[in-house]
């Protein structure tokens, strides 16, 4: 396949791996890239030839051969956690990364962030151009590590590119949005909260990958950044239909009013604070995700990369739970 859009033969992967870092592994290497895979600590997950962000910090050797750095590493955040620690960890760990990047060589460093920096506007469709508002303490710390990165570009004198994507699904993800869907609506504990008729906005990882991959490689996207979301918009009502009908079992037809849903949350959130438990099935920032509209214009990322995504919730929600990769005889076929 050659090299990429400004000539990139090769990328260093901060958080390979993780759910979209090793789709970005896969993805890059398809598009012609050689890639070095930085995980924190490599394991019989992790993909092959990765090393350790902290073996490669003291010795640059591998990553000084990346052109392009992409972070797309992000310490999670759980229930009964420490979000002081949370927020440390994140910042420490783009901070070190451009240090990295810097040492390598690396002429552009892409930061992977979040449209959970803008909140939930009531003004949509939401641009690049909406302030922050952060609802939570990890989409503050999203905003701070972008501030961070911003000056850190200007000091080491790199190219950055900022990605905010929508939130990410697709096969091999645990934890994402329609994954935890399907799992409640197996357990038969799904029900549609309030009338599942506002708008939702997600982007299927192959859908991210190629967005990352022109984030990192076209020359355009040099010193910008950009929302990254999927072709369609959907509902709450109509995304539980698909999830249903791609798990093999119904949805209650019975919805439960957001103001009892959030009533819960509250209770669940207050218990998990007092570590009872760390991975409940409800929670206010979930609920966010579920019933607060959101949707993105990708205009932008269209006009000035050429964005194209390709993946509808049809093909997405039935590919993602049957754990169906892309072919890669088709990956990066726009490239």
């Amino acid at each position: 396949m050659g090299t990429g859009s400004a000539g990139v033969a090769s990328a260093a992967i901060v958080g390979a791996g993780g759910f979209l870092g090793a789709h970005l592994v896969r993805g890059f290497e398809a598009r012609g890239l050689h890639v070095v895979p930085l995980v924190r600590a490599v394991d019989e997950r992790s993909p092959a030839g990765a090393r350790s962000f902290d073996d490669a910090f003291e010795d640059p050797a591998e990553p000084a051969r990346a052109e392009v750095v992409v972070h797309v590493a992000a310490v999670a955040p759980y229930h009964g956690g420490s979000s002081a620690g949370e927020r440390a960890a994140n910042l420490e760990l783009v901070e070190r990364a451009m240090t990295l990047a810097a040492m390598a060589g690396a002429r552009r460093f892409v930061l992977v962030s979040s449209v959970g920096v803008y909140g939930f506007p009531s003004r949509l469709p939401v641009t690049e151009e909406h302030p922050y508002a952060p609802r939570t303490a990890h989409a503050a710390t999203r905003v701070e590590a972008e501030m961070r990165a911003r000056r850190a570009a200007r000091e080491l004198d790199m190219e950055l590119c900022i990605a905010r994507l929508a939130p990410v699904y697709g096969p091999g993800d645990r934890h994402g949005p329609v994954a935890a869907m399907a799992a409640m609506i197996r357990a038969g504990t799904y029900r549609v909260v309030g009338s599942g008729d506002n708008v939702l906005h997600h982007l299927h990882v192959d859908d991210a990958v190629e967005g990352l991959w022109l984030a990192a490689t076209h020359p355009d996207a040099a010193g910008d950044h950009f929302i990254l979301a999927g072709p369609e918009t959907t509902t709450l009502a109509a995304l539980s239909e698909l999830v249903s009908r791609a798990a093999g079992r119904p949805v209650s037809r019975r919805h439960v009013p957001a103001s009892l849903a959030r009533a819960v949350a509250t209770l669940v959130d207050v218990a998990a604070y007092r570590g009872v438990f760390t991975s409940p099935p409800l929670f206010h920032a979930r609920l966010d995700g579920l019933t607060l509209p959101a949707w993105f214009d990708i205009t932008k990322a269209r006009r000035h990369l050429g964005f194209a995504p390709r993946v509808g919730y049809e093909e997405g929600v039935v590919r993602t739970l049957r754990g169906e990769w892309p072919a890669l005889a088709r990956v990066g076929a726009g490239s």
